[in-house]
């Protein structure tokens, strides 16, 4: 039986009817207008990420929009599986009999599962929960995608829908600073001004770091992020022994964005088996802490199993001094980039695959010479592409050559006002 004590603290709300002033002073991340008209709908909204993007306290103010809306304090319950390892129908039965006065089945009830993938088999009482009870609406986080994106998609299926809440692109870093992105006709009258906080932006990708200086962010992502997740939730998730072997890959990535993760060269060069060399690497994936690049084929536009590049997910967590290297990894965390093109000595740093494909070439210069775009023109020869973005610290301007539009565009202008 859960403890009177503990499930009245995490729902204050049943005494007060509020949540915590101090969930209540963090600005709301951009996906809470997302959510907030689901809270009306059935399917389970499904919030996953990186430790301290925010998740938690996303939920609060999703719970404190609906005490603000007339929703009965009662009728909501949060629990948290990151504090205590409970048996879901347990958790239910005490909310039941200490709280709600009532089954959950006959009540419009919102219950909100923060660090769900913690439990174990949680798809399938999630699943049972939800199919049992028709007028519950729940809403689960959880800080790793091996069970939430892989497995619980098809246990799921048809139940819930998921949503990714990254560490802060450079728009909503603004909007959290309280800056306003003027109209784009506007740019180049504010682009002094918004290049200064780009700068900032680089060292502050979490919401709790804004107000910091720099040394400060960089201990907190070193200390709350990476140091929690490879020495606790890792372990934890993966049941795994050799975590040095985890932590020694995750600053290689991190000391060298981009580098192409060689399985073979990392096994001679760390004395590790190949399979813990890739297993090491899922786990940082998985994880939220890195992410691989592929190569981009031709044949059916399939992507290399080799020669996968690495980078750090955001920038925040980039170790590295060089400022091709970070600015690099900033675009491809802004974009959420999944390949690259690479053909014997021409190569293209990203390549975006939406309704069109584009290459993105990022430079960290304010001129951009003729042969620096060669690679551009043949990657757009070979895969029938009509337009490219260079992404660079110069003017906006545009060239056209053989059917194939460039566009230069300063970087700045570009996190302010491109759609992901």
């Amino acid at each position: 039986m859960i403890g009177l004590s503990s499930i009245f603290e995490f729902n204050p709300w049943w005494e007060s009817g509020g949540i915590h002033r101090e969930f209540e002073r963090f600005h709301r991340r951009m996906l809470f207008s997302v959510l907030t008209p689901n809270l009306q709908k059935r399917p389970i909204d499904v919030i996953v990420g990186l430790r301290r993007v925010g998740k938690t306290v996303l939920m609060y103010h999703l719970i404190d929009h609906l005490l603000k809306n007339g929703v009965s304090a009662r009728r909501i319950l949060y629990f948290s599986f990151d504090v205590e390892r409970q048996d879901i129908g347990r958790i239910i039965r005490e909310y039941e009999e200490r709280a709600l006065k009532a089954r959950v089945n006959e009540r419009r009830c919102y219950l909100f599962f923060d660090e769900i993938h913690k439990l174990a088999d949680w798809e399938n009482k999630i699943k049972v929960l939800y199919d049992l009870n028709p007028n519950v609406k729940m809403v689960l986080s959880g800080s790793a995608s091996l069970n939430l994106m892989k497995r619980s998609r098809e246990s799921l299926a048809g139940r819930a829908v998921f949503h990714t809440l990254s560490p802060l692109k450079y728009a909503e870093f603004l909007q959290l600073k309280g800056e306003k992105i003027p109209r784009e006709t506007d740019f180049e009258i504010h682009e002094r001004r918004l290049s200064i906080l780009f700068g900032e932006y680089l060292a502050k990708g979490f919401p709790e770091t804004l107000e910091m200086s720099e040394n400060e962010a960089k201990n907190y992502v070193r200390e709350l992020v990476v140091e929690r997740i490879i020495y606790r939730d890792i372990p934890e998730s993966f049941r795994i022994e050799d975590i040095e072997i985890v932590r020694t890959l995750a600053n290689y990535c991190f000391d060298n964005p981009g580098a192409i993760i060689n399985v073979d060269s990392l096994s001679k060069d760390l004395g590790r088996h190949r399979k813990t060399i890739r297993n090491a690497l899922n786990y940082l994936e998985l994880s939220f802490l890195i992410k691989r690049v592929s190569n981009l084929r031709k044949s059916l536009l399939a992507s290399s199993r080799k020669n996968k590049k690495a980078y750090p997910l955001h920038q925040t967590l980039a170790t590295t001094r060089d400022e091709d290297k970070i600015l690099e990894t900033t675009v491809r965390s802004e974009i959420n980039a999944d390949y690259y093109w690479k053909k014997g000595n021409s190569e293209v740093d990203f390549v975006i695959r939406n309704n069109e494909i584009i290459p993105v070439e990022v430079k960290n210069t304010e001129e951009v010479k003729t042969r620096d775009l060669n690679p551009l023109f043949k990657f757009s020869k070979l895969f029938n592409a009509r337009k490219a973005i260079v992404l660079y610290r110069g003017v906006e301007n545009e060239l056209q050559k053989d059917g194939v539009k460039i566009s230069l565009i300063p970087i700045v202008k570009f996190l302010c006002y491109h759609k992901p």
